[in-house]
């Protein structure tokens, strides 16, 4: 089937005097949508250790680690917190979601891009424990 090109130029025509859809962002700041989802920022002094963060990432970007031994009555206890692998993240908001204790946030960064990729990796939990 061939298409007629004498249909296409009122399109052509109605787009020319539109107005612009393209904003002009890296000149410009550029306002997010109050849902938007950017940048995983996680509250250390909130965080339990839980490990339900871990569990509820589809895409597996929390890893819980050890970071010390705690005494707890008459048992020694494991102290874990969570790495995230920030240039893996979805930003599902699933471990936002899932976190009792509101640890976690996406906030509205979204300028991820970066030279090394390791410098994604947020430490922050693990740099703050007691």
């Amino acid at each position: 089937m061939r298409r007629k090109i004498g249909i296409t130029i009122p399109e052509m025509i109605k787009t020319a005097f539109s107005t612009k859809i393209t904003k002009s962002y890296p000149f410009k700041e550029l306002d997010v949508s109050e849902r938007f989802r950017g940048k995983l920022e996680i509250d250390p002094d909130k965080c339990t250790g839980c490990g339900v963060c871990a569990i509820v990432c589809p895409a597996s970007v929390i890893t819980m680690v050890e970071v010390g031994k705690r005494k707890f009555r008459d048992k020694e206890v494991t102290i874990r917190r969570p790495i995230f692998n920030l240039y893996n993240c979805i930003s599902c908001g699933q471990c936002v979601d899932d976190c009792r204790f509101n640890a976690l946030r996406l906030t509205k960064e979204f300028e991820l891009a970066v030279f090394d990729k390791n410098s994604l990796v947020m430490k922050k939990a693990i740099e703050h424990v007691e």
